[in-house]
């Protein structure tokens, strides 16, 4: 996101949180954290992408990328470029940990990172404190998805 502060400066109110720093990105681009190895991550992305596209958002995963390059490079490069970022907690994957936390540190907004959950997940410590929604199935996904894509949009390019 290419902002001078982060996460933290705006929620503990430091001095170096800037309202007007809207930071750099790519419009219309959504980076999808998430694992590739629990059970229905295909049907997940699926429906998250769908969302997307009906919103005119771009969704992307790192294993979208063709060829050999390096992950985690490409990994902290559309975390920094994307405009949102939809973030799936559920399997617990600690690479998905990280890079919600990374995606903190550089600068993301609360409003510009949607966090889901399939119901059961185990929310860890650090992350139980943010608002994290809970899905059942795809179809419940769909709306959470598109109801809050659409007011994120909102919200941000208001601003």
């Amino acid at each position: 996101m290419g902002r001078k502060h982060t996460f933290m400066d705006r929620a503990f109110g430091r001095a170096d949180y800037d309202p007007n720093d809207r930071g750099q990105f790519v419009p219309n681009l959504v980076f999808v954290m998430m694992s590739f190895v629990s059970e229905n991550s295909c049907d997940v992305y699926v429906a998250i992408k769908d969302e997307c596209r009906e919103l005119d958002l771009v969704a992307r995963r790192v294993d979208d990328n063709l060829g050999s390059g390096i992950i985690i490079s490409e990994i902290t490069s559309l975390i920094e470029s994307a405009e949102f970022i939809v973030c799936d907690l559920s399997g617990e994957r600690p690479n998905v940990y990280y890079e919600l936390g990374y995606a903190h540190g550089v600068g993301n907004e609360p409003e510009d990172v949607l966090l889901l959950a399939k119901d059961g997940t185990n929310v860890h410590f650090d992350v139980s404190p943010f608002r994290v929604q809970h899905y059942q199935a795809a179809e419940d996904l769909r709306k959470i998805v598109s109801s809050n894509l659409t007011e994120m949009i909102r919200v941000t390019r208001s601003r």
